[in-house]
C-alpha cells in the first residue's frame, strides 16, 4: 500500500534537506554557474571577435536582369560612390569592399540568395528617379554587412550628384538621384544559432545536477550502511524510492534552472545575445519559458535513468563508473541538434533523449510537428517509468542488502516462483516498451499495408494481435506470472454477460455524443484534407464483407485490448491501487493510446475512448473477470461499425447519422434504456470471486515480490 499523501511529503522534504545539505551540491548548483559562463561568455566573445575581423572584402551581387547588373556595375564602381577621402583616412588599412556580379542564369536572384550563392539580390525599378531594392539575407552577417556597404555606396553617390546639381551653372544635364529600399529574406536553413546550442546545454546542465544527488540517495547510503535502515523503516520501498526521485529531479531541475539563467544573462550583459536572436532582439522570455517546460522532461529522464543505474552499484566509486559512459554516450544525441536535415519525424520522435533534444530544437525554431511532439513527450514519459519500474526492482533488493553480486542480468531472472499477476514495474515497463514499438509500427503499415482495404484491415487486426496480445503475454510467460489471475480469466456469472451485452447496444450512442461534445470543445484534428481521406476509406469499408468488418474492428479489439488494459494491466494496478483509481487510470492509458494512430493525432478520440473504458474498467472489476468487458467492448465496435456499413439505408430509414449531428431522441432513448438495464444487471447478478478480491490488499506486499 502507498504511503499517505502526508507521510510522502514529509519524506520526499527530509530526503531533499539531506540532499541540499550535500556540499557537492551546493558546488554544482551555484558555484560553477557562477564561474564557468563568464569565462564561457569571454571566450565566446574573443573567439567571434576574431571570426568577424576576417569578413570578407568581396561580396557577390546578382541583379534581375543583365542590363540592371550593367547599371548597378555603373553605380558601384563610379568614383563618386566612393566614401569621401576624410573618411577612408579615418581607416587607411581597411580595403574597400569589392562586388563580383554571379550570372546565376535561369536561377533568380532570390533563390540563388536563399541558397546562400550570392550576398544580396538587386532589383532596379524603372522609374523617375530610379529606385534601387537590395534584399540581404536574414540572420547571415556577410549578406548583411554586404547589403549595408550598397546602401552606403548609393547614399554616397546620392551626395556627389546632389553636390554637382547645386555647383552646375552651365545647364548641363546630371544624373538624377537613386532612391533606396532594403529587404530581408530567410534562407534555407533558418534554424536559430539559440535553438542549435541550448538542447546540448540542456543534456549537460541536467545530467550534471542530477549525478550527485541520484549516486548519494543510492549507493552512498549503502556505502554508508544507512539503507538497511531506510528498508527496514515501516514505509514501502516504493514510497521511499519515489521520494528520493522527487529529490534529484529537483536538484537537477534547479542546477538546469541556474545554469539557464546564468548563461541568458551572461550572454545578453556581453553582448552575445544578438548573435543568437538576431539584431536588435529583445531578451528571449518566451523562450526560456519554453525551455522551462522541456526542464521538466530532461530532469525526470535523467533522474530516473539514473537511479535506475545507481541501484546496482554498492559503493560511490562503483556508481561513478557506471554514469561515466552513460554521460559520454548522452552527448552524441546532443550533437544531433547541430546537424542540420534531422528532423522529429518517424521512429525518432520515440528514440530516448534523441526525441526531447529534437523536439527542444523544434520548439526554440517555432516549428514543432504536433504527431511527433505529442510522441516524444509520451515515449520519454515512458521510458522514465520503465527506468523507475527497474530502480524499484533493485533498490534495497535483499542481494544487494547481503552484499552478493548483482549484476543486469539478474534484473531479468526469472523469478524462482509463480507469481498471481504481475508487479506494477513490470506492467509500467511494458506499457513504455509498447508504446514505442506500436508507434513505429503504426507509421510503418501506413507505408507497408496492402493497396486493398481488406488487406490493411487484416494487416492491422495482425498487427494489433502480435503488440498488445504478444507483447504482455511474452511479459508474463518470462516473469512466471500464472496467466489466469494475470489477463484475469475468472467465469463470470450469466447475468454480468447479458448485462455486458445490454450496455454495449446503448454505450454506442453516447460515446457517439461524446465526439460530438469534444468538438464542441474546439478538439478536432482532421483538416479538410484529412476528413476527405477518412470519407473516402468509409466508402471503400462500406463495400467490404460486414463479416470481415466484425472481424477486424470488433472482435479483435474486444478480445486483444481487453486482455491488455483490463485485464494485464488492471490486474497489475489492482494489486496496489483501490478499484476506483485502478479504473480510472486503465481507462485514462486506453484512451491516450487510441490518440495516437499512424502519423494523424486524433485528439477528438480521447473524450469518447475515455468514457468507454470507464464503463469498461467498472464492468471488468464488478463482474471480477475480463469476459463481461469483452463482450461490452465487441458490442460497442460492432454497433458503430455497422452503422458506418449501413449508413446509407439508416438514411433512407430516416436516421441521419452524419457526424455533424446529435443522435435523435428515437435512438438515444432506448440506448440509454439498455445502457441502464444493463448496469442494473451486472451490479446485481455480478459476485466477486474470492480469488479476484484477494488481489486487492490494502497490505503491502512482501519485499520478496516487489519489483
Amino acid at each position: 500500500m502507498p504511503a499517505p499523501s502526508g507521510r510522502l511529503a514529509r519524506l520526499c522534504r527530509k530526503e531533499l534537506k539531506e540532499t541540499l545539505r550535500d556540499r557537492r551540491t551546493i558546488i554544482t548548483l551555484v558555484l560553477m554557474p557562477l564561474l564557468i559562463y563568464p569565462l564561457l561568455s569571454m571566450t565566446l566573445n574573443r573567439f567571434l571577435v576574431s571570426a568577424t575581423a576576417e569578413a570578407p572584402t568581396t561580396y557577390m551581387l546578382q541583379a534581375d536582369t543583365g542590363e540592371h547588373a550593367e547599371f548597378l556595375s555603373f553605380i558601384i564602381d563610379d568614383p563618386r560612390s566612393t566614401p569621401p577621402e576624410a573618411i577612408r583616412d579615418t581607416a587607411p588599412d581597411l580595403p574597400l569592399a569589392k562586388f563580383e556580379y554571379y550570372a546565376g542564369g535561369e536561377v533568380s536572384p532570390m533563390e540563388n540568395l536563399r541558397a546562400g550563392r550570392i550576398h544580396v539580390a538587386a532589383k532596379v525599378v524603372e522609374s523617375s528617379p530610379r529606385q534601387l531594392v537590395f534584399t540581404a539575407l536574414q540572420g547571415n552577417a556577410a549578406s548583411q554587412q554586404a547589403r549595408r556597404i550598397l546602401v552606403e555606396r548609393t547614399q554616397w553617390y546620392n551626395a556627389a550628384v546632389a553636390r554637382e546639381q547645386l555647383e552646375n551653372l552651365s545647364g548641363q544635364a546630371v544624373p538624377p538621384a537613386l532612391e533606396v529600399s532594403t529587404h530581408e529574406i530567410e534562407g534555407e536553413s533558418s534554424t536559430p544559432l539559440l535553438a542549435t546550442v541550448v538542447p546540448l546545454m540542456l543534456v549537460l546542465m541536467t545530467i550534471t545536477g542530477a549525478v550527485y544527488p541520484a549516486i548519494d540517495l543510492t549507493a552512498g547510503e549503502r556505502e554508508r550502511g544507512t539503507i538497511e535502515a531506510v528498508i527496514a523503516s515501516p514505509v514501502p520501498r516504493g514510497s521511499i524510492l519515489f521520494a528520493k526521485y522527487i529529490a534529484v529531479v529537483t536538484v537537477a531541475m534547479l542546477t538546469a534552472v541556474v545554469n539557464l539563467f546564468a548563461m541568458f544573462v551572461t550572454l545578453w550583459t556581453g553582448g552575445l545575445m544578438e548573435l543568437l536572436l538576431g539584431k536588435d532582439a529583445p531578451f528571449p522570455w518566451l523562450e526560456i519559458c519554453q525551455v522551462l517546460v522541456l526542464l521538466v522532461l530532461f530532469s525526470g529522464f535523467f533522474s530516473a535513468v539514473l537511479l535506475a543505474l545507481t541501484s546496482f552499484a554498492r559503493s560511490f566509486k562503483e556508481a561513478q563508473a557506471y554514469l561515466i559512459p552513460l554521460m559520454l554516450l548522452s552527448l552524441a544525441p546532443g550533437v544531433l541538434s547541430l546537424l542540420p536535415g534531422i528532423e522529429l519525424t518517424g521512429p525518432l520522435a520515440v528514440v530516448p533523449l534523441v526525441n526531447i533534444i529534437l523536439l527542444t530544437r523544434e520548439v526554440l525554431s517555432g516549428t514543432v510537428p504536433t504527431v511527433p511532439a505529442i510522441a516524444a513527450i509520451v515515449s520519454t514519459i515512458a521510458y522514465a517509468a520503465a527506468a523507475l519500474g527497474i530502480a524499484a526492482r533493485l533498490f534495497g533488493s535483499d542481494a544487494v542488502l547481503r552484499g552478493s553480486e548483482l549484476s543486469i542480468g539478474s534484473m531479468f531472472a526469472r523469478p524462482e516462483k509463480p507469481r498471481a499477476v504481475p508487479t506494477v514495474s513490470a506492467a509500467m515497463m511494458t506499457m513504455a516498451i509498447l508504446f514505442p514499438i506500436y508507434f513505429v509500427a503504426s507509421n510503418g503499415l501506413s507505408l507497408l499495408a496492402p493497396e486493398t482495404m481488406a488487406g490493411r484491415l487484416v494487416v492491422n487486426a495482425v498487427a494489433l494481435i502480435l503488440l498488445f496480445g504478444g507483447i504482455p503475454l511474452l511479459v508474463a510467460l518470462v516473469s512466471k506470472d500464472r496467466l489466469r489471475s494475470t489477463f484475469r480469466l475468472f467465469p463470470a456469472t450469466a447475468g454480468s454477460l447479458v448485462g455486458a451485452f445490454l450496455m454495449g447496444l446503448g454505450l454506442w450512442a453516447f460515446a457517439f455524443e461524446a465526439i460530438l461534445f469534444a468538438e464542441t470543445l474546439g478538439i478536432r484534428a482532421l483538416d479538410t484534407s484529412n476528413v476527405a481521406l477518412a470519407q473516402d476509406a468509409k466508402e471503400k469499408m462500406q463495400q467490404l464483407s460486414p463479416w470481415l468488418l466484425l472481424a477486424t474492428f470488433a472482435l479483435t479489439p474486444g478480445v486483444i485490448e481487453e486482455l491488455c488494459y483490463r485485464g494485464y494491466l488492471f490486474a497489475a494496478l489492482q494489486r496496489r491501487l483501490r478499484p476506483l483509481r485502478t479504473i480510472i487510470v486503465c481507462a485514462v492509458v486506453f484512451g491516450l493510446f487510441h490518440v495516437l494512430t499512424g502519423n494523424v493525432l486524433r485528439v477528438e478520440r480521447f473524450i469518447p475512448s475515455t468514457f468507454v473504458g470507464l464503463a469498461l474498467g467498472w464492468v471488468s472489476w464488478r463482474a471480477g473477470s475480463i469476459y463481461p468487458a469483452m463482450v461490452l467492448h465487441f458490442t460497442h465496435d460492432a454497433l458503430l461499425m455497422l452503422v458506418i456499413r449501413y449508413e446509407k439505408w439508416l438514411q433512407v430509414s430516416g436516421l441521419d447519422v452524419d457526424s455533424e449531428q446529435h443522435l435523435p431522441l428515437m435512438v438515444l432513448i432506448p440506448a440509454g434504456l439498455g445502457v441502464a438495464v444493463g448496469v442494473g444487471l451486472v451490479q446485481w447478478t455480478a459476485r466477486r470471486p474470492e480469488h479476484d478480491r484477494s488481489l486487492v490488499s490494502t497490505d503491502p506486499p512482501p519485499l520478496a515480490e516487489e519489483g
